[in-house]
């Protein structure tokens, strides 16, 4: 699943804490009272929960673009 947004995007400098609880880039504090810095660190954590991953593809590009990959589920029987 990919999911994308038309936001400012992560910049490279925050790229490797943005999926740490609480960690609010600077576009996220600069969106006063806007979110706690948890949903990243949720995804990731319920993702690998699962056996899968969230991965942030474009590091430093306008736009955040995340990718969550899951495995298949295994067949029924």
């Amino acid at each position: 699943v990919l999911v994308e947004d038309g936001g400012p995007g992560v910049g490279t400098e925050e790229a490797g804490r943005v999926f740490d609880r609480f960690f609010r880039g600077s576009a996220g504090r600069a969106a006063e009272g806007r979110g706690f810095g948890l949903g990243l660190a949720l995804a990731r954590r319920l993702a690998r929960s699962a056996g899968g991953e969230v991965l942030l593809l474009n590091p430093g590009e306008a736009g955040a673009r995340f990718a969550l990959d899951l495995p298949a589920p295994a067949p029924a029987g």
